[in-house]
């Protein structure tokens, strides 16, 4: 019986996408492609499992509420986790999940995962999956196919209905060192509709984190991420630009060196961000941070401390009015080592100065927090507050953004997850008077027959309120997906 899931989402596929004059033979291809995988990638992955041995287990992926230096690396913490910032400050593409995701319920076997240099014994659940050994990595592979109907497919004021199918691939690569350590994410997607008939879309990411043990007080860290994906339609900032649609390509790289002399923790952090457009280069620009911060910890739990960021936004137009640098500092506290809170909050200022004379800045006061709550087995709830002042394409000087959100995981069963989520961010555009309302919210339900096959299913509600005429829009957006895992 499990394997006729995948026959039948595979039917699906080749049945429902017509061929049209956009391209739609490339899905086509795509769905034979999926056909042929699915059913074999099942049985591959039935067969492996019966023969892997206890010491190729694995945990898939560190809680987030283990907070170590996620948390203590700034403000691109808080911003990560938000769907409209990346961690540069730039705008966000849609987060793509690798392979799998974290069960809850007792251990059937034991595995090992790199944390703090070391390796440690830890609980793998009976639905998450194992992983192939690699030398010393584990390679996580997936494959999603997704079904989604959506009221607002170009999320624009008059919305047309959109129905279409997606298929995903999706990879993880985590080291197994005595020292060190090493992820690497990505994944590729092509969506294409029924209707509309339209060219397909492809969304393509990748992610990598070298982490390096200098000392025993001592850590490198090296970050990367390319991101490429179409852009939205009903962006304030496309709609403001008069350009056209297209694919924006992100790229980032950062360091970060943390360092602890006794009760003191030091950070340096520095990184550099392109955005590019695809035809349309005059929106094109570079984006370069530099960081400080530092802690003085009171017990082994409760750290004060200061931070501090640069943030300098440059287009290849030296005169370009949306040219300018952001400063930002605040005091606040971190909470870590804890069994069932983690996270930080803080308080401070965060201004915007632009290059170009004549334009005035503008400053910000803030409370930022990312938290993290997990009463008992079952319950995860997290909360974040986020604030960003930045350069705009509209008439405005600036654009203010304060977000709050707040998601809950629960463990129905061992095997059916539910998640809860959702945000209200407040964008203010100073000096013309325009502010918008933005609310987002996510139901998820994960379905796991076995560690190598997940049933998942998605309702999505987005809304935007403005107080200028024409700019209201409201998506709906269902999504269905069957994703074999190793």
């Amino acid at each position: 019986m499990p394997l006729a899931g995948p026959c039948v989402a595979c039917f699906f596929f080749k049945g429902t996408m017509v061929p049209g004059r956009y391209g739609m033979r490339q899905l086509l291809y795509s769905g034979l492609f999926v056909s042929a995988c699915l059913p074999m990638s099942y049985a591959l992955a039935q067969s492996a499992t019966t023969s892997t041995s206890s010491t190729d287990v694995a945990l898939l992926a560190s809680s987030s509420l283990t907070t170590g230096s996620g948390l203590r690396s700034g403000y691109d913490a808080n911003a990560a986790a938000s769907s409209g910032y990346g961690a540069t400050g730039l705008p966000g593409t849609r987060e793509n999940v690798a392979a799998g995701t974290s069960s809850i319920g007792p251990s059937e076997e034991q595995g090992r995962v790199q944390q703090g240099g070391s390796a440690t014994a830890e609980a793998v659940g009976p639905y998450d999956p194992l992983g192939m050994r690699l030398g010393r990595f584990l390679f996580y592979p997936s494959l999603t196919l997704w079904g989604e109907a959506t009221d607002n497919v170009d999320t624009t004021a008059n919305g047309r209905n959109g129905v279409g199918v997606s298929p995903e691939i999706a990879a993880k690569l985590q080291s197994d060192w005595s020292r060190h350590s090493l992820t690497l994410n990505g994944s590729a997607a092509i969506k294409g509709y029924q209707t509309p008939n339209r060219k397909p879309e492809n969304d393509e990411h990748l992610s990598g984190e070298l982490r390096l043990d200098m000392a025993d007080d001592t850590q490198l860290t090296i970050t990367g991420s390319f991101d490429r994906s179409q852009e939205d339609k009903g962006s304030v900032e496309l709609n403001a630009s008069g350009q056209s649609a297209t694919y924006e390509t992100s790229m980032n790289g950062g360091l970060t060196l943390d360092h602890r002399a006794g009760l003191v923790d030091l950070q340096l952090r520095g990184s550099v961000g392109a955005m590019r457009y695809e035809d349309e280069e005059s929106r094109d620009y570079d984006t370069y941070r530099v960081g400080t911060r530092v802690g003085v910890a009171l017990t082994d739990q409760i750290m004060p401390f200061v931070d501090a960021e640069l943030t300098q936004r440059q287009y290849k137009d030296a005169n370009h009015r949306q040219n300018g640098e952001s400063l930002r500092g605040a005091i606040g506290i971190e909470v870590s080592n804890r069994e069932k809170l983690s996270g930080e909050v803080s308080a401070g200022v965060i201004s915007w100065d632009p290059d170009l004379a004549g334009q005035s800045g503008d400053t910000a006061f803030f409370v930022d927090a990312s938290l993290a709550w997990s009463p008992n087995a079952l319950w995860t709830i997290r909360g974040g507050l986020e604030t960003d002042l930045t350069s705009t394409s509209t008439a405005a000087r600036s654009v203010a953004t304060h977000r709050v959100s707040l998601s809950a995981d629960y463990a129905i069963l061992r095997n059916l997850d539910l998640t809860a989520s959702g945000a209200i961010a407040q964008e203010t555009y100073n000096g013309i008077g325009r502010h918008d309302w933005v609310f987002d919210a996510t139901l998820n339900a994960t379905y796991s027959f076995n560690r190598n096959v997940q049933l998942i299913a998605s309702l999505e509600r987005s809304q935007r309120d403005s107080n200028l005429a024409g700019e209201d829009t409201t998506t709906h957006t269902v999504r269905l997906g069957l994703r074999l895992q190793r």
